[in-house]
């Protein structure tokens, strides 16, 4: 490499950039993939909780308006 000749050359392979990426450490690689790992698992359950909870509310009315009859609950808002 001479004097003024860049430090990384440019890459042929397209989207490369002339620098190298960041290292990253050990630790930090297994902490941001159990991060990501607990993040999912979470987001996966509250979508579950959520499913469940609509589940149990449909069920809820439904056996509310077989005991009472349909219509007898007035959804209009006044009382």
């Amino acid at each position: 490499m001479g004097l003024f000749t860049p430090k990384y050359p440019k890459s042929d392979t397209p989207g490369a950039t002339g620098t190298p990426a960041p290292r990253e450490s050990r630790g930090a690689r297994r902490d941001r993939e159990q991060h990501e790992r607990i993040d999912a698992s979470m987001k996966q359950g509250w979508q579950n909780a959520r499913r469940a909870s609509s589940e149990r509310d449909a069920k809820f009315w439904e056996d509310y308006e077989q005991r009472n009859g349909k219509g007898s609950v007035d959804w209009s808002g006044s009382a």
